[in-house]
């Protein structure tokens, strides 16, 4: 959280310093006048120096807001005191009019401030109506979302059509497009592997084969994904159109799947040569390709393809997915050539979780911190990242992250940053009070029963600011497994921990579910900005999410900034944070407390 240090209230002095002096000096120089007016024995200058007090006492109740009331009515009252005293004990006939003066200036101060009042509280009543409008058009349209989607058949299988006449929409249905979710094709999956086993077993013929069946994983390649920068629900008619299209472009006996977001598995129940493969992944292509076609224009979109086979691949759903996942984000197809291959490709998990280790160990894997700025430049505090480097090369996020997951060894090292952030803030705390910290939570620390009490320890050990800590959660989990983690991020608020929507605008992405959850900040992918001076629309995007961000009182943090320009077209807007390169290159943890000092 950051500290505000201007003043809403007053129309002269915003900053907490400035109010402050104008206030003590505005107070001395009316004393002195007084005095002046007081021994002064000439009328004129009496009367001269009597108006001059009006005015100053007129500007000080309109400069200083409520405070400035206060102080104007209690000198102007001792001024109307001083002259009824000069009037009545003294004899000073001039006095008579000076106090009638005194005496309306105070009437049409008091008057003022009622006004004023009365003014404030109309437009903040309207301002509280607009915004609750606005609250409730955001819930009315997450409803209509929810009950217009297309009704799409969840099975291609017709013995599933004849027992199941009527759609039955349960948790292992995606609800967007209701296709089967993963956890349906892989039960599913399971199944099949498991009628298959049984099959052999009861087989009269020795060592029969088993029955061959071709996962295919495919979605929107980053590139392609990267191109929409869009932060609106619009993205998800193009993911129901494409689920349409590939309903009708796959073979009728297949089954189709949505994993998330724009990723999509096919479970064909039989072995596909690589020639069968290549024709079905361009009627699937092309299929598809419809979805962002329109008349004679049409975007220009790839998709990546990774392919797992049954049982050579694995002989289980979970194995096999995660084969043809990795095949697919490996760009490893099936009869093709390896145009990237992941530093994990082929790793038993036991192997997985010893490099993880080793890299802790040695300091392979550390964490670096992104500085974080206000408009006006100060440094506000910073976002903690995970970065793999070794002597030769440097391993991705998304590659180390996936095979965390798939290891089982997420939890670690989401533990292994949570600790090391906090022990980083409370160091950089002690030199700057205000600082903060955003920490990346991951789904799989979301999910663990446990980690409300392993969070708190953390902080406890730390001797970290619980109000200077900003949990970051990501954008893909509103939409991958909100229900079973939005407990733990209602407790994590209750407990006074502040909570980020990170990733926002990173594919596609849906203000429906943020007035739903305890969110403070929302955080713009540098995707979703990345074209901002070139696209008209990007720009009109921008500016409607910050916008609509702050009628629901959440501030916005533009990550990725890396132009100048870029830069002063987000303040425009009225973006509160910013974090990038143009700003400041992330640091490590020697280089922290340095920059911090500065």
């Amino acid at each position: 959280m950051v500290s505000r240090e201007s003043r809403e209230d007053t129309i002269i002095f915003k900053s907490g310093k400035g109010f402050y002096f104008g206030l003590i000096m505005s107070f001395v120089c009316f004393i002195a006048l007084l005095a002046v007016c007081c021994v002064s024995v000439d009328d004129t200058t009496r009367f001269t120096l009597c108006l001059v007090l009006v005015l100053l006492s007129f500007v000080i109740n309109v400069g200083f807001g409520k405070y400035g009331f206060y102080v104007s009515f209690v000198l102007s009252f001792m001024q109307l005191l001083i002259h009824s005293y000069e009037f009545l004990v003294l004899g000073k006939e001039g006095s008579v009019y000076l106090a009638i003066i005194t005496l309306l200036v105070i009437i049409i101060n008091v008057v003022h401030k009622i006004y004023l009042n009365g003014v404030l509280k109309k437009i903040y009543s309207r301002r509280k109506i607009e915004s609750a409008e606005r609250a409730r058009a955001i819930n009315k349209q997450l409803e209509d979302d929810i009950f217009a989607r297309t009704k799409l058949i969840s099975s291609h299988e017709t013995e599933k059509k004849s027992s199941h006449p009527t759609l039955m929409i349960d948790p292992a249905i995606d609800t967007l497009t209701t296709l089967p979710g993963r956890a349906m094709i892989t039960d599913r999956l399971n199944r099949l592997i498991e009628e298959d086993l049984a099959r052999m077993q009861r087989s009269a013929v020795p060592d029969s084969a088993c029955n061959g069946m071709t996962i295919i994983y495919f979605s929107l390649d980053e590139i392609s994904l990267a191109k929409f920068n869009i932060g609106h629900k619009s993205m998800d008619l193009f993911i129901q159109n494409m689920a349409h299209r590939i309903r009708e472009a796959a073979d009728p006996a297949d089954m189709v799947a949505r994993i998330y977001g724009t990723e999509f598995v096919v479970l064909a129940k039989r072995l596909m040569t690589a020639e069968e493969i290549t024709e079905y992944k361009h009627k699937l292509t092309e299929a598809m390709k419809g979805a962002f076609t329109a008349d004679n224009e049409f975007i220009d979109i790839r998709f990546d393809f990774g392919i797992a086979v049954y049982p050579e691949d694995g002989t289980s759903a979970e194995e096999l997915i995660t084969k043809a996942e990795e095949a697919m984000t490996g760009k490893i197809n099936y009869g093709g050539v390896a145009t990237h291959k992941s530093a994990f490709t082929g790793m038993a998990s036991s192997e997985i979780i010893t490099m993880f280790e080793d890299a802790i160990r040695t300091g392979d894997l550390t964490m670096m911190y992104q500085p974080c700025y206000r408009a006006d430049g100060r440094l506000t505090g910073f976002e903690a990242f995970m970065r793999w480097r070794t002597e030769t090369h440097e391993i991705y996020p998304n590659d180390f992250i996936r095979a965390a997951v798939k290891s089982g060894y997420m939890r670690r090292i989401g533990n292994f940053s949570l600790e090391t952030a906090l022990d980083a803030l409370a160091s950089i705390n002690k030199i700057n009070s205000l600082l903060t910290m955003n920490i990346n939570i991951s789904n799989d620390q979301l999910r663990d029963p446990g980690f409300i009490t392993e969070f708190s320890n953390a902080l406890s050990n730390s001797g970290a600011e619980l109000g200077n800590v900003i949990l970051d959660i990501s954008e893909e989990s509103l939409f991958t497994e909100l229900p079973e983690i939005k407990s733990t991020i209602e407790k994590l608020s209750s407990m006074g921990a502040n909570m980020a929507l990170d990733n926002f605008g990173r594919g596609y992405s849906s203000f429906n579910a943020i007035p739903l959850l305890p969110i403070s900040t929302l955080k713009l992918d540098g995707n979703f900005t990345r074209d901002l001076l070139s696209d008209i629309n990007v720009r009109v995007l921008s500016s409607a999410a910050i916008s609509l961000m702050h009628d629901i009182d959440i501030t916005v943090c533009a990550t990725g900034v890396g132009d100048a320009k870029q830069l002063e077209l987000l303040k425009q807007y009225g973006c509160d944070y910013f974090q990038g390169n143009v700003l400041g290159a992330p640091v490590n943890e020697f280089e922290l407390e340095i920059l911090v000092r500065k």
